[in-house]
């Protein structure tokens, strides 16, 4: 298993008494204070989750001509049209918009695009189907904003469209009768993270002059698709997404209720991580495999027996996709090799699912920490789907190689492209020479945000403490945590060898832990090791017995064993590395009143060393240095043999000077670390 690049935190699990005093539990405390939020005011306006969070939906620009059109095809009767979108977002915004207007007696039809045959966004052969059918008013959900030349060919056919959306706006609008978008530029709106979901409900919203009837009725909607989305859970969007996952616990409409069950959440609490990994993909799994109108029939069904056999056709739809991406994921190990790990992945074939090849994309960029383009093989042309890695700019390099595409889009993490099968081949070649000049100069780093040094604050009462939080997602994660230097004590695979459930030990206090889509066979630690973990810690509810689990996102061994040892028998300085370790005189002074203590002897293993089982009161590599600073002034005998540290003291009573070490002044004499650092590139 290769390692991701840690970011260690500053910030620790130290008390916060300003917070604590106020109530705030110790863990809460801890972390609002690692994101800023470190006075009562600041935390108690990062957990806000009311409604003053709302906006006015009225200074979405053209919302008013919004209103006023639609209010004149209720006065006329008019046949108007819902224009969605094939993935949560569009589906919940459809829905949303189709129930609503019938409500309010309109005869409405929804236009979800088939993915495959017809891909995102408005089309024209779409609007004529429309037109042919009676349409006079469509409306556009989740999608829009780029359609100029599809808004002037309803209008050529006396159709009206008024366009809500929530993406980027080019730089023309299309002319409709009404452009509703939180990004569009000056905009009033004061928040632009609206989910399309999210941009129709504050339709409704206008329509109706009133957010409680519409909240009431609406908000799971509002909530499954802004998570599934990724939007930032935060202002507008945390008070919305609150009550939106309060009617799923509570009262959820009939389908939700439905698909909480087939997929096994209906005993279980909800939150964003039921919607994001529960709900989400089942509803999605329906648009991958062109198969839409049955998640439109779950969320508009009032009915319990139909509800429940579109859940399960979800669920049915969704264990394919999964067999299909697995096969996407099995075909390209089956070929890929070494050599692939130093270029952009580009595999092709004729029998992959389109649908599903953005997810397999997504998995092998993750595992080959590369660049990746899966192509799939039409009569004579290939479409792909692209995901970048690290800060490699995606759409950059397909700009390069264009002259081998017949067509490309996207942004710099994410595209598609289609391309001649012929020039698969060369258009591989050209990307790999790119990205053999351009390389990413930066990777994804793990960066927990709490360093864990007292476990004991993770009791279920703390744990517990970060519901707090919640709604948890994109700006506003569920907390991200590490202990370093714990004891691994067991590791047992589970689920047929897909996953590991471990258990370590941290200052005598032991946690159960999970490492999901892991095998003994990825590892590169073993039991009895000191290992460090990053995880999200949460309550496991089992068989009525509570305790805190620990999800865990990654493991490797000790790094503090790796920097004693480079310290004490390879002499290994990195100064930028080590200056957060740099001793003070006051903590040499400590150590070495301990180890007279200690009758003028130590010696311990570099485990006992990393797990603090004797000298607790000071970081493992802060006591290395101390001590690789004695042995400079020849206070310490030091020698290091089979994994153990021993030390004799040598004091003749004299007096020592600390800058007589060439160690101390290195850490602390910023003329000295500049002349080290000089050194050490002239070296290199």
């Amino acid at each position: 298993m290769e390692h991701n690049e840690w970011k260690l935190p500053l910030c620790t699990d130290e008390i916060n008494t300003v917070l604590t005093d106020m109530g705030y539990a110790p863990l809460l405390a801890a972390v609002l204070q690692a994101r800023g939020a470190d006075t009562p005011e600041k935390a108690k306006s990062y957990l806000l989750r009311s409604e003053e969070l709302v906006c006015d939906p009225m200074l979405l620009s053209d919302m008013e001509k919004a209103v006023t059109r639609i209010e004149l095809a209720i006065e006329k009767k008019q046949k108007v049209a819902v224009y969605g979108d094939y993935d949560v977002d569009g589906i919940t915004s459809s829905c949303l918009l189709l129930d609503y207007f019938r409500r309010r007696g309109l005869e409405c039809e929804v236009y979800i695009p088939d993915r495959l045959c017809e891909g995102y966004g408005v089309n024209e052969k779409a609007i004529e189907i429309l037109y042919q059918k009676g349409v006079v008013l469509v409306v556009t959900v989740d999608c829009g904003i780029t359609a100029v030349s599809e808004t002037e060919y309803a209008k050529s056919l006396g159709m009206d469209i008024i366009i809500t959306d929530h993406h980027e706006c080019p730089q023309s609008l299309p002319k409709a009768v009404a452009v509703i978008d939180p990004k569009r530029p000056n905009s009033e709106y004061p928040f632009e993270f609206l989910a399309g979901v999210g941009v129709a409900f504050k339709l409704v919203c206008a329509l109706e002059k009133d957010l409680k009837a519409p909240l009431e009725r609406y908000a799971d909607l509002v909530a499954v698709g802004t998570i599934a989305d990724v939007m930032p859970l935060i202002g507008e969007n945390r008070y919305l997404v609150y009550k939106g996952l309060s009617k799923l616990k509570n009262n959820p409409r009939a389908g939700f209720a439905a698909l909480l069950e087939e997929s096994g959440a209906a005993r279980k609490p909800v939150s964003a991580a039921t919607v994001g990994f529960m709900l989400a993909p089942r509803i999605n799994a329906a648009g991958r495999l062109c198969k839409t109108e049955i998640s439109l029939k779950l969320l508009l069904s009032d009915k319990q027996g139909e509800a429940y056999s579109c859940a399960k056709e979800l669920c049915d739809l969704n264990r394919r996709r999964q067999e299909l991406e697995t096969k996407v994921w099995e075909d390209a190990l089956a070929v890929l090799t070494s050599d692939d790990k130093d270029r952009p992945i580009v595999l092709e074939s004729e029998t992959w699912h389109p649908g599903v090849v953005g997810i397999a994309a997504s998995r092998l960029t993750e595992e080959f920490k590369v660049p990746t383009i899966m192509i799939c093989i039409g009569s004579e042309n290939g479409k792909g789907s692209c995901r970048s890695y690290g800060d490699f700019n995606l759409f950059e390099a397909l700009s390069a190689c264009s002259e081998y595409l017949e067509s490309f889009g996207g942004h710099a993490f994410a595209a598609g492209l289609n391309i001649k099968t012929e020039k698969i081949e060369a258009f591989r070649n050209a990307l790999s020479e790119y990205y053999r000049r351009n390389p990413p100069t930066e990777h994804p780093a793990i960066e927990p945000e709490l360093l864990i040094k007292n476990p004991s604050v993770l009791s279920i009462e703390g744990v517990k403490s970060l519901d707090e939080l919640e709604p948890c997602g994109c700006e506003n994660e569920r907390p991200l945590m590490c202990i370093c230097d714990a004891v691994l004590e067991s590791i047992t695979p589970v689920g047929n060898g897909r996953h590991l459930r471990m258990r370590i030990m941290k200052r005598g206090i032991h946690f159960d832990c999970v490492f999901f889509s892991h095998s003994l066979d990825s590892l590169n630690v073993k039991e009895g090791m000191t290992v460090d973990i990053c995880f999200t810690p949460q309550i496991n509810d089992f068989h009525s017995h509570r305790s805190v689990q620990l999800l865990i996102s990654d493991i490797r061994p000790s790094e503090t064993l790796r920097k004693c040892r480079g310290i004490l028998e390879r002499g290994e300085i990195c100064i930028d590395e080590l200056r957060i370790f740099r001793p003070k005189r006051d903590e040499l002074a400590r150590v070495w009143r301990t180890i007279k203590q200690l009758g003028g002897h130590i010696e311990l293993s570099y485990d006992e060393l990393a797990r603090n089982c004797k000298l607790s009161f000071m970081e493992p590599v802060k006591f290395c240095l101390c001590i690789k600073i004695f042995n400079e002034l020849k206070l310490l005998k030091l020698s290091t043999q089979d994994g153990r540290i021993c030390g004799f003291a040598c004091d003749n009573g004299a007096k020592t000077d600390l800058d007589r070490s060439p160690l101390f002044r290195l850490l602390w004499d910023s003329n000295v670390r500049a002349a080290f650092r000089k050194q050490v590139s002239a070296e290199k």
